[in-house]
């Protein structure tokens, strides 16, 4: 009976949401561009390399890195709206981002792709801004764009998933702890929230985990398949791999047996 229960609590031990690592930096450097850059608002990746939106003193400049700081490459995006771009997100051949901008006399978030090396391909517009705040985010699951919208009426924000061609597919509930671009991870999506903490939310509603922003602040952030990375708000304004221990918390897993063996 006492080896029965032995194997009982360690197998609730191994089940219990410690998440050692969560929260660890294990590197960072400061932006490539400082001082000019201003403020890094969106955060994706290529394989290899890390590319950081960032707002600086001339323009929408996005920066190719590698995952150790080293500056590959610079582009900047052409204007195409009224106000600096939020977000970035890669597909695995462009680069989007999100600029508020006028049809007329209405004034939509629209959704714009570019080349790797900065030259417009297209765009489409959702979110009418009289009925909505402006869109801060967005990013790629692998085969959908994922994005935030925020009706002015209501307190939350919802995730939508978007086709590269402008249809809604689907529209999730979210906690109200969004407040920057976000890293899409296995039906998460990981932002910097209130008391600059970095929470990970799940599409649907609930937090994953969370854990204070490194370097006390965050603007942005990214996932690359296995590290969280952020943006800080401070000057020099730095970027940091941190450590999540890759939380798989999809529901489907959640009681799922994934192997046994005798």
């Amino acid at each position: 009976m006492a080896k029965t229960v032995l194997i009982i609590l360690t197998v609730a031990a191994a089940a219990a949401p410690g998440y050692a690592g969560m929260g660890e930096v294990l590197a960072s450097w400061p932006s490539p561009k400082y001082p000019n850059t201003i403020v890094v608002n969106g955060i994706a990746f290529e394989g290899e390399y890390i590319w950081i939106k960032s707002i600086d003193a001339e323009d929408n400049a996005v920066l190719q890195c590698t995952k150790s700081g080293s500056l590959i490459n610079e582009i900047s995006f052409p204007y195409h709206g009224w106000v600096e771009s939020y977000g970035l997100a890669f597909d695995g051949t462009y680069l989007w981002t999100i600029y508020p901008q006028p049809i007329g006399t209405i004034r939509y978030d629209r959704y714009v792709k570019y080349t790797t090396t900065g030259s417009f391909v297209g765009d489409f517009a959702t979110h009418d801004l009289f009925y909505y705040d402006s869109s801060i985010s967005v990013s790629w699951d692998g085969q959908y764009l994922w994005t935030d919208g925020r009706p002015k009426n209501q307190t939350n924000p919802n995730a939508e998933k978007l086709t590269t061609a402008s249809s809604t597919v689907a529209t999730f509930p979210m906690p109200p702890y969004w407040e920057t671009a976000a890293g899409y991870y296995n039906r998460q999506l990981w932002a910097g929230g209130p008391n600059n903490y970095v929470y990970g939310m799940r599409i649907g509603g609930g937090v994953v985990a969370s854990f204070p922003a490194p370097g006390g602040s965050c603007y942005a952030v990214g996932f690359d398949g296995e590290y969280v990375w952020t943006a800080d708000r401070n000057r020099p304004q730095y970027i940091y791999k941190v450590d999540i221990d890759v939380v798989d918390v999809a529901p489907a897993s959640f009681g799922k047996v994934k192997a046994t063996f005798r």
